[in-house]
């Protein structure tokens, strides 16, 4: 019985079949599926590259920055052939969002001229429209803020009623030899009582001796 236990294969010699699950677990190919946090880090960089190439070509310089900007915020044009007449009712300027109005001499005490009125009511913001038939105190012609019924004058945007803190804001004018104007709609200065006076002509800018 001895003899025939010693000649059992012992579980440590070479060959044994102890450990072989162990190695062939071991052998097993890696996943070949993506995880989430690959396929999120790729599409990232993906993303970037595409932007690049956008950027280098030129319609991707452009998009990004304008090389000409226009509207609101930039100087705006305006032919002398849009200008109102003195006295006349405004003239609504939809790309610079202003009213442009031309007092005649005399009106509210004002020495003339054209005055660019921004459109934003200082209460909240609201636009507020040219009334040309709203009757107010007796007399037709306001600017009346829709959303809580702020009244300001025709002459220079001088506030009558309503909740406005102050006059319509006003933007600088430039006048140019043709007789244009240029708005600076990036340049606007509180509204207040002298509105009227704030009024340029074209004699006003007009160079000396011209």
């Amino acid at each position: 019985m001895a003899r025939q236990e010693d000649a059992r294969v012992s579980p440590t010699q070479e060959g044994s079949p102890v450990g072989a699950g162990e190695t062939a677990r071991a052998a097993r190919p890696p996943r070949a599926l993506v995880d989430r946090r690959t396929f999120v880090r790729s599409g990232f960089w993906g993303s970037i590259t595409a932007l690049g190439a956008i950027i280098v070509g030129g319609w991707g310089i452009d998009f990004l920055w304008p090389k000409n900007p226009t509207g609101f915020g930039t100087p705006v044009d305006v032919k002398a052939s849009k200008i109102p007449a003195p006295g006349a009712d405004p003239v609504h300027i939809a790309e610079g969002r202003l009213w442009l109005v031309n007092l005649a001499a005399g009106e509210a005490d004002s020495p003339g001229g054209l005055l660019a009125l921004y459109q934003k009511c200082p209460h909240l913001g609201c636009t507020v429209p040219w009334r040309a038939e709203f009757d107010f105190g007796g007399k037709k012609g306001w600017f009346r803020c829709p959303c809580h019924g702020s009244t300001f004058t025709k002459e220079g945007g001088i506030l009558v009623s309503g909740p406005s803190p102050r006059p319509l804001d006003t933007m600088a004018i430039t006048f140019k030899p043709t007789g244009d104007i240029t708005v600076q709609t990036g340049q606007v200065t509180e509204g207040g009582e002298d509105n009227p006076l704030r009024t340029v002509s074209q004699s006003d800018q007009a160079p000396a001796g011209a």
